[in-house]
Parts: structure tokens; C-alpha cells; sequence
């Protein structure tokens, strides 16, 4: 949708254009014509798309259904298997059934106090706008509809014939009404008072006839009412009037001969001296008369008449046409890797997608490489169907690769760490960073509510790292035997329950300053008696780790007292915010880190 509203946009915009510039040197026909290519585009556009390549940043403002539609092709194979996972053992689990008076004590001693959570209604905000867009179009289009049913029921009770113009061959009534004289459908309606009607009156609403503008003002009406919230519409609706009036003036003068001019300018001045019902500017007619300021340019136009510049033409239609073709445009992401990810299904090297049970309720979908070009690719993971973005940087070489998978801190973004992920590839390694999708979630939740609403939501980010795991194993580039877990302040606590519950999957974790004093216990609303505590899952936890801190903190020394194969690396660093210093320091830190895990 959005993509039309941006194409019918810059075509109404350049046509705006053009009739500024091109003013005095296009025949008003031409001028007329220009505006026929909105609603051509409205009946093209859902048939007509040129897929372009363009960067994520671009591609994100008009959506295509790319990943959907790989979705549905993944899922219609009938080779993938299916696969139950077995539950992992009660010693490896690190939830538990928490002893009540245990949870109770512990609660009180950490000052945590119990808070209802409001259940949070998922708002789809596009079906609304959907939905409001559809009625009132509906509403406009029946409003139209039977408000000219009326006025043509109206006409055909009231009218008087009076004859047939010799010209056209339509037929000539009279009728007594202000907005006369105009065109409804094939029948040209005129004052009742013969020593008002003009010749040239009806051979303007013969010429309306000619030019089928009897067709082209339902279609103008049909075009405002589909596109009712465009305020560029509303001005196109308006000016495509004014240059409909204009070009019949212009045939007018033709067929009289350019000697004819003074004269009609007369009638159209007589014109103007009546005044029109103001309901009657919706009715589907076109007609003679206008405003003050309209009727000032068509006098202007009848004593300067437009004269042909062929130029003028050719770079109008130049132009039109290369914003038509930039406005069929759909910009999407770089193509895919499905033919690898399809050979791979297809040839059963990979199991279908995970289905975890209690308490690790979750399940993944076929990972989507979105976006691919000089060793970097955005890859779409997917856990209960909700997207979970991560970018992938290469090495130089080819792959599989050592993987470093990233989760940074509130309020981070891919390029936070950028220093990270470039000394991670001068030494051979991947780096995997996974996008911050919930922060604004967990900081508004857990504003004065808390741990125990904060773990809730927390928790959502230690299964997006499970479902990035998971289905890492559908990139050829990762190698799966050598993952390393890199986690920086809350990151760095994702990282540590996830990298502890899934020991056996890493070779190692680095993890930088974490917060370790408000989220070493955790307990959940929906499950009061289900707790995880941090610090007695350490001991237990046999991966190689090193925590990087810029000072020493009691936290980090007792997590890595505690734990069988952990260092802690300090690095000399004062500054109170983190800056871009900070993360250069860690950068080369972590190269450290990773040489002691081996």
C-alpha cells in the first residue's frame, strides 16, 4: 500500500510540474491529457512491479512479501520431516520447581515485591487502518452514488427538449437550474430562457462530448473517493477540472476559428455574473461555468492561446515516463540464498524447524537471508512467527566460519559495535549480531514494577537467542562446531543463561560488563513457583568464559570465582558512559578473550 500511495504521488507531482513549466508552450489537450496516467497507474500498479535491489534502510519503507512468500514455499515442501524434540534432562534444565517459602524468603531478602501484570492486547494497527480506509472509500463512492442517482432522476423530470445540436447530434434540453449550462452523460442541458442560450454554450458541452469527458468526470470522482486521504489527489481532482474547462475552450475556439474568441470570452463573462449551486460540484456533469479565479485564466488563456513547442511535448512525456517507471518500482532486498536453503530440505541434511516444549515453549520457521552483497547478509530467524533480525559480517575466504554470535545492550544498533565485528573478521571469525527487538518493551514494563515483571519480558530475549541457535543451522556460512557467545550489559546476561542451559552447543562465551546485580534472580507472573537463579546455575556451567569489565566489580569476580573455567579480563577505562573508545577497548579484548578459550 504503501509503495501505491508513494507511486500515484510523484505522478501527481510531476504532472503538477509539467503543467507550471510547460504553461503557454502545450496544447491544453495535451495538458488535459497528462492527468489520465493517475488512474491508469491506480489499474496498473497491482499488476506491474520491477523488483529492484536496494539497501535494507530503503527497501524497509515500502514492504514487499518477500520473506512471506518464502515462508510458504518452505512450508508447502512435503520433503521437510517432521520431529519431535525430546525434553532436555532435569539436570540440565535451568528452571526449576522452585520451593515456595524458598521463592517467598528469597524475595524478601532481595526487596523483589510481587506485581500484577496487566495481559497486553496485540493491536494490529495495519488491519485498522485497513479497515478505515475501506469504509470511508465505501462510505464517499455510495454518498456519490446516490446523490447523482438524485440529481439525474431530477433532470429527466424537469427537462424540456428543445432540439438537436446540428454538430454533435446530441440532444438539447432546457431545464431551470443555476448550474446550467453542462453535459450529463450524452444529453446537453441549457437555460429554459432562449435569450440566454448561446451557440457557444452548447458547443462547449459538445466538445466536453467529444473529448469523453462525460466518462473521465465519473473516473475523476472515482480516483478522489479511492484516494480520499491524499491531499495531492484532492489538488490533482481540482486542477484536472480546470484543464478539462481549458481544453474545451480551446476546441471551441478552433472550431469557430481564432476569430471567435472575443465572443465566447463574452459569453463566459456572462456566465460568471450567475452564480452556481454549491451542492452541484459533485454532480458527475461537466460544465461551462466556473469560479472567479478559474474563469480569470480561461479568459487569459483565450487571449493568449498556447502555441506548440514539440520540445516542450517531448521532455514532458520524457519525464512522465520515468516517473511512471520509478513509480512501479518495488524495492526490496537483495535476492536470497532459498536455492541452498531448498537443497539442503530437499536433500534432508537439515531437520525441519524446532518445537520446544515447556519451559522452553517456542517454535522456529525457515530462516530468511533477506539481504546479500560483499560479505554481509541480513538474515530474518523467526520464533512463533515473530521476526528476529541479525546481521551477518564474513570474513575474507570461504566459509564455513568460526561464528562469534552477538546481543548488545539497550538502545544498541548494529553499528554500536562495528569495531567489534571488524577485528572479529581481520581474525577469521563471524560475527552474527542479533537486533534489539524488545528494549522498549522491557523498559517501560519493568519502569518501577520490578524483577519479576522485568523477567517476564526478559525472558522473551533469551528464547529469541534459542531460536537464533537453533536455525543457525541453515547458513552454510556458520560453521555449527565452533559458535562463540558474546553478550555486552544485558546482552551479556542473555548470553549467560543461554550459553549455560546450552553448554554443549559453544566453545565459549565473552562476556562484556554484565549486569549481574539486578537480574540474578528471576521469577515469572504466569509461573510463580518457576525461578532461574544465575549464580547457583554458575558452578554448573563447564564452557570457557571471560568476562570483560572496565573495573572491578564484586559481581563479575564472584561469578567468575564460581564458575570451573572462567577469567576475568580488566581493561583501563574511567569514562562513565560508553563510547566509541569503550567499545575499540573491548574490540580488542575480545581477540583476547577468544585466545584464551582456544
Amino acid at each position: 500500500m504503501l509503495r501505491y500511495i508513494i507511486g500515484v504521488s510523484l505522478i501527481a507531482i510531476a504532472i503538477m510540474l509539467i503543467r507550471r513549466l510547460a504553461a503557454g508552450r502545450m496544447p491544453r489537450r495535451y495538458q488535459y491529457a497528462l492527468w489520465l496516467l493517475i488512474p491508469l497507474y491506480m489499474i496498473a500498479s497491482p499488476f506491474i512491479k520491477i523488483n529492484v535491489t536496494v539497501t535494507e534502510e530503503i527497501s524497509s519503507l515500502i514492504p514487499a512479501n518477500v520473506e512471506q512468500a518464502i515462508y510458504e514455499k518452505v512450508y508447502s515442501n512435503d520433503v521437510l520431516p517432521s520431529q519431535d524434540f525430546e525434553k532436555d534432562d532435569a539436570s540440565d534444565m535451568i528452571f526449576g520447581m522452585a520451593d515456595e517459602q524458598a521463592v517467598t524468603s528469597e524475595k524478601a531478602a532481595s526487596g523483589i515485591t510481587a506485581a500484577n501484570v496487566p495481559s497486553k492486547t496485540h493491536v494490529n494497527t495495519g488491519l485498522i487502518l485497513n479497515v478505515v480506509y475501506i469504509s470511508v472509500a465505501a462510505v464517499l463512492i455510495v454518498l456519490l452514488t446516490v446523490y447523482n442517482t438524485g440529481f439525474v432522476v431530477f433532470c429527466r423530470r424537469n427537462r424540456k427538449f428543445i432540439g438537436t445540436d446540428p454538430r454533435s447530434g446530441l440532444g438539447v434540453y432546457g431545464i431551470n437550474h443555476r448550474g446550467v449550462p453542462f453535459l450529463l452523460f450524452n444529453k446537453i442541458y441549457v437555460d429554459t430562457d432562449p435569450a440566454i442560450l448561446s451557440e457557444y454554450a452548447v458547443c462547449h458541452e459538445a466538445c466536453h462530448y467529444k473529448h469523453g469527458d462525460f466518462i473521465w468526470v465519473i473516473v475523476r470522482h472515482l480516483v478522489l473517493a479511492l484516494n480520499w486521504y491524499n491531499p495531492l489527489i484532492w489538488a490533482a481532482f481540482i486542477l484536472s477540472g480546470r484543464d478539462c474547462e481549458l481544453a474545451c475552450d480551446e476546441e471551441v475556439v478552433r472550431v469557430y476559428g481564432s476569430g471567435s474568441a472575443d465572443r465566447y470570452a463574452e459569453d463566459l463573462l456572462l456566465l460568471m455574473q450567475r452564480k452556481s449551486d454549491s451542492s452541484y460540484r459533485f454532480s458527475m456533469t461537466t460544465g461551462m461555468k466556473s469560479g472567479y479565479k478559474s474563469m480569470r485564466r480561461r479568459l487569459m488563456s483565450l487571449k493568449h492561446p498556447a502555441r506548440t513547442s514539440y520540445k516542450a511535448v517531448a521532455l514532458s512525456l520524457a519525464a512522465l515516463i520515468v516517473v511512471s517507471g520509478f513509480s512501479v518500482l518495488n524495492p526490496k532486498a537483495a535476492e536470497h540464498e532459498q536455492s541452498i536453503i531448498d537443497e539442503l530440505v530437499s536433500e534432508a541434511v537439515i531437520d525441519a524447524p524446532v518445537k520446544r516444549e515447556a519451559p522452553f515453549d517456542y517454535e522456529t520457521s525457515v530462516p530468511v537471508v533477506s539481504r546479500k552483497y560483499e560479505r554481509v547478509k541480513d538474515i530474518t530467524f523467526y520464533r512463533d512467527g515473530s521476526p528476529v533480525k541479525a546481521r551477518l559480517s564474513l570474513p575474507e575466504g570461504a566459509g564455513p566460519f568460526k561464528t562469534v554470535v552477538m546481543r548488545g545492550k539497550f538502545g544498541s544498533d548494529y553499528s554500536m559495535y562495528s569495531s567489534v565485528v571488524r577485528i572479529l573478521n581481520e581474525n577469521g571469525y563471524a560475527a552474527l549480531q542479533i537486533k534489539n527487538t524488545h528494549e522498549s518493551e522491557i523498559i517501560s514494563r519493568s519502569g518501577g514494577s520490578g524483577d519479576k515483571t522485568f523477567s517476564d519480558v526478559y525472558f522473551k530475549q533469551v528464547l529469541d537467542f534459542y531460536a537464533v541457535i537453533d536455525e543457525m543451522r541453515y547458513i552454510p556460512d556458520i560453521d555449527m562446531n565452533n559458535i562463540y557467545l558474546w553478550g555486552h550489559e544485558i546482552g551479556g546476561v542473555i548470553a549467560l543463561y543461554t550459553g549455560i542451559e546450552r553448554q554443549s552447543e559453544f566453545k565459549g562465551m565473552i562476556i562484556v560488563q554484565p549486569e549481574l546485580f539486578s537480574n540474578q534472580y528471576l521469577e515469572f507472573s504466569n509461573e510463580p513457583k518457576l525461578a532461574v537463579r544465575l549464580y547457583e546455575m554458575l558452578p554448573e556451567c563447564y564452557t570457557p568464559t571471560v568476562i570483560l569489565e572496565p573495573r572491578n566489580q564484586a559481581e563479575s569476580m564472584k561469578a567468575v570465582d564460581s564458575m570451573p573455567d572462567a577469567k576475568l579480563i580488566l581493561f583501563d577505562y574511567s569514562q562513565r558512559f560508553v563510547d566509541d573508545k569503550y567499545i575499540d577497548m573491548t574490540a580488542e579484548k575480545t581477540i583476547e578473550a577468544l585466545k584464551f578459550i582456544g
